[in-house]
């Protein structure tokens, strides 16, 4: 790196051009927002020191306390393929443990749930099966807390692990039914609560469980998360309703039959749950026909 005792100099082998053009679009759509809509300085500050309380509240890095403002903004993949966020959740954790395929989520032996059974495939843009993807999943437990993340005693790969579809580009594992959370340390802040009604959101999130999927064929690895079909939080999501794109959400079945129930060794009712990636690879169309279907 050139170095120079002269304070105006300005080393031109490292000026990035595409930095110049992002910040200048986004002091531009500021300028929009203040002409159009009235946005102030105090506007800014406020929306900077929300940020601030969460942060320090929670702990949690900026980049998730700010998943509201952009989450929605970069979830790609439609054109018939399964939505992506595009982004590793700011909660996973890496080297979970493999699961049998079909497997067992690692759970403590009193979790609290009702037992989940999930399956689908991996398919891609002709319909065809991705044998041998690579599947990372986890969820939060019934108390909204991610493993791993806190110093509460859960081990850290509660809830997470990872499997690889079948010859078919099956997967199935079982764990407990995720349900909707909100983190208590934001909802002891008053400007958060404030700022979420003024959205018209709720401070909760809707029931979800995380997923990657990789695969050598794939354009990129599938980032995302699988919410449930009729969730009433998906609408006011604290994150963003937008997030639960209508392709993202999978129906599930609740299961009261006694033999049922003792067929699968568990203690009391359990659920099912069915939902398939069609995903785009190297060989895959660019639009699936008709848009939205899978293949």
């Amino acid at each position: 790196m050139t170095t120079t005792t002269d304070p105006s100099y300005v080393d031109p082998a490292l000026i990035n051009p595409r930095t110049l053009r992002l910040v200048e679009a986004f002091k531009d759509a500021l300028a929009r927002l203040r002409d159009e809509e009235g946005l102030t300085f105090d506007d800014l500050n406020a929306v900077t020191d929300l940020f601030q309380q969460l942060q320090t509240a929670t702990g949690a890095p900026l980049a998730l306390v700010a998943m509201p403002l952009y989450g929605e903004l970069f979830q790609g993949g439609r054109d018939g393929y399964t939505p992506s966020e595009d982004v590793k959740s700011p909660t996973v954790i890496p080297g979970s443990p493999r699961i049998d395929n079909p497997g067992t989520l690692p759970m403590r032996p009193d979790e609290p749930g009702i037992p989940l059974i999930v399956s689908g495939r991996v398919l891609d843009g002709h319909g065809q099966p991705l044998a041998g993807a690579k599947l990372e999943i986890y969820h939060a437990a019934n108390n909204g807390n991610y493993s791993g993340l806190y110093d509460d005693g859960v081990p850290k790969y509660n809830l997470r692990g990872h499997l690889f579809t079948d010859a078919d580009g099956r997967y199935t594992f079982t764990t407990v039914t995720p349900v909707a959370y909100a983190d208590e340390y934001a909802m002891a802040i008053d400007s958060v609560v404030e700022a979420a009604a003024a959205l018209g959101r709720s401070l909760y999130r809707p029931a979800h469980i995380h997923y990657e999927v990789h695969h050598p064929e794939l354009i990129t690895p599938w980032f995302g998360e699988i919410y449930f079909k009729g969730d009433p939080v998906i609408p006011v999501d604290f994150v963003g309703s937008k997030l639960a794109h209508p392709a993202l959400q999978a129906d599930t079945t609740l299961h009261e039959n006694p033999e049922d129930i003792a067929a699968h060794g568990f203690q009391g009712p359990y659920r099912t749950m069915e939902f398939d990636f069609v995903l785009k690879t190297r060989t895959s169309p660019d639009t699936l026909t008709p848009k939205g279907e899978k293949a």
